[in-house]
């Protein structure tokens, strides 16, 4: 394999010479919404007999990871879809190992790096423990990508195991003063087999879908992982087929889940769709679709969720009733286009988001946009990566004029679209503009240092709304299986009775066998 775009790296010099989370997954799986899919379900599981090991997922949990698999993608080392998160390691793993050219120190430093924790985390018949312990005062209410503390206090413990078809972690958090009442947690838990290039799993698992760094419109980790069952391709090879052969490597994946049973329409369900291709090695495409249907006193049999999926859930139209409406649905797409313009490591991004349908196009955008660049830094293989992102949550935000009080809200599903009081999509919520940037530098041994500074108008439908300014600075040390992790800050809040500061500290110590 060549490395693509040499002239990118113009900063590189080349060389050319628990009982509780059984009974939580089981009420997913037997629910009365969700029995046929799960006798399905459990009949293939049965049924399976491939050799392909069932490697674990990439959570987005790390900006560094994210960082190296990125640097490898761009190089042309890594050719699959990278813009929905969990990653398959499969697919990754199998460009790792292939890569046998020389590469650049960084770009060696970050292969090495990402091929000994695949190693790792995919070895067969190995149980892996993991403990996590950490403490937050005043923990950020605004997340990005990563997995900063939710709760003041809290400490984790699981295993993961992964078999030739078969891979599971159990995990169970205990946390501090939750603002959902959940003091026992198995967020991150799963069950997962692989049948001919498809990951089946069942559970929690952190989602992100888009190319952004600090927020994703539709789907981010700003709330907690619904549970859910979910089908993803394992691998992202391209089509065989000529017609479709141009779409490039891709990824497709669907998940059904239930929400919480505390809502106004007690357990609805959740659906989520996403298809995320790269035409171009520079170029990736992602199409994303979510729906919030069903739940007590709603309809969901097959028939409304074809019409949810034919997009017919407009009310007023085609016989479509208060009483008979489908459900509350997002749609739309994303882009990450590398180096459009001149020679030098770069790549724009954006995302929009329709709140609404017309004409059976999304409508009602929410819009973000970034831009990020990324060297070496020094001559011993560290890297850099800045970027610069700025969003906006109100529907038309193209507009002179844009609708406040109408994204993520709905008539049927007045939560909106929360899991657990937070927003599935940008941890903005609704009507909200966010100014960030930010930089991360990774020296040669894998240690990251993060600086984030944010500009947040909260509610711009309130004119009283305060604005705030807040900086961050955070730093990760790895030491053999330990980790730990530091992130101090301090935020200004602007309004009109004054000046207030408050400070930040999330502190994270984490084992892993």
């Amino acid at each position: 394999m060549a490395l693509k775009n040499e002239r990118l790296f113009s900063g590189f010099p080349l060389h050319h010479k628990d009982h509780g989370l059984l009974s939580t997954v089981t009420s997913v799986l037997c629910t009365r919404r969700f029995r046929g899919v799960s006798a399905s379900l459990w009949a293939l599981l049965c049924a399976w007999t491939v050799a392909a090991p069932a490697a674990p997922w990439l959570d987005p949990a790390e900006p560094a990871l994210r960082h190296d698999i990125q640097l490898l993608s761009d190089a042309g080392v890594l050719s699959v879809p990278l813009t929905a998160w969990p990653l398959s390691w499969g697919a990754i793993g199998r460009d790792l190992e292939d890569a046998a050219q020389l590469l650049p120190a960084p770009l060696a430093n970050a292969r090495s790096r990402l091929l000994r924790r695949y190693r790792a985390e995919s070895r067969t018949q190995a149980v892996r423990p993991h403990l996590r312990a950490a403490v937050a005062y005043h923990p950020r209410p605004y997340r990005s990508f990563g997995d900063t503390s939710r709760e003041g206090g809290e400490l984790e413990a699981g295993i993961d195991w992964t078999g030739e078809v078969f891979a599971y972690r159990l995990q169970m958090a205990a946390v501090d003063a939750p603002d959902d009442d959940q003091a026992v947690r198995y967020d991150g838990s799963y069950v997962a087999a692989i049948w001919g290039n498809w990951a089946w799993s069942a559970g929690a698992v952190e989602r992100w879908w888009g190319p952004g760094w600090d927020g994703s419109l539709i789907l981010s980790n700003n709330a907690r992982p619904i549970p859910a069952l979910s089908v993803q391709r394992h691998y992202a090879d391209p089509f065989q087929n000529d017609w479709l052969r141009w779409i490039g490597p891709w990824q497709f994946l669907f998940t059904l889940g239930q929400l919480e049973g505390g809502r106004e329409v007690p357990d609805a369900l959740f659906m989520g769709m996403r298809l995320n291709f790269r035409p171009t090695p520079a170029l990736e495409v992602g199409l994303s679709r979510t729906a919030q249907w069903g739940g007590e006193g709603r309809p969901e049999d097959l028939s409304t969720f074809k019409e949810l999926l034919l997009g017919k859930d407009n009310r007023g139209s085609a016989g479509i009733t208060a009483a008979n409406e489908p459900g509350n649905q997002l749609g739309g797409f994303d882009v990450r286009w590398q180096s459009p313009l001149f020679d030098a490591p770069y790549a724009v991004y954006g995302q929009i988001i329709g709140e609404d349908e017309s004409g059976g196009w999304p409508s009602k955008y929410l819009g973000m946009a970034g831009i990020e660049a990324w060297g070496a830094g020094g001559e011993r293989g560290a890297s850099w990566r800045v970027h610069g992102e700025y969003a906006d949550t109100a529907c038309g935000f193209n507009n002179d004029q844009p609708a406040f009080g109408c994204a993520y809200r709905h008539s049927i599903y007045s939560d909106g679209y929360t899991y657990r009081g937070r927003v599935i999509g940008h941890t903005l919520g609704g009507d909200g503009r966010m100014l960030s940037l930010g930089f991360l530098y990774v020296t040669e041994r894998g240690r990251p240092w993060e600086i984030l500074l944010r500009r947040i108008e909260p509610h711009r439908d309130n004119p009283a709304s305060p604005t705030l300014l807040s900086v961050e600075l955070g730093h990760r040390l790895i030491w053999r299986e330990q980790e730990v992790s530091l992130s101090v800050g301090a935020v200004r809040t602007e309004q009109a009775g004054g000046t207030d500061y408050e400070g930040q500290l999330d502190a994270q110590w984490q084992w892993r066998y």
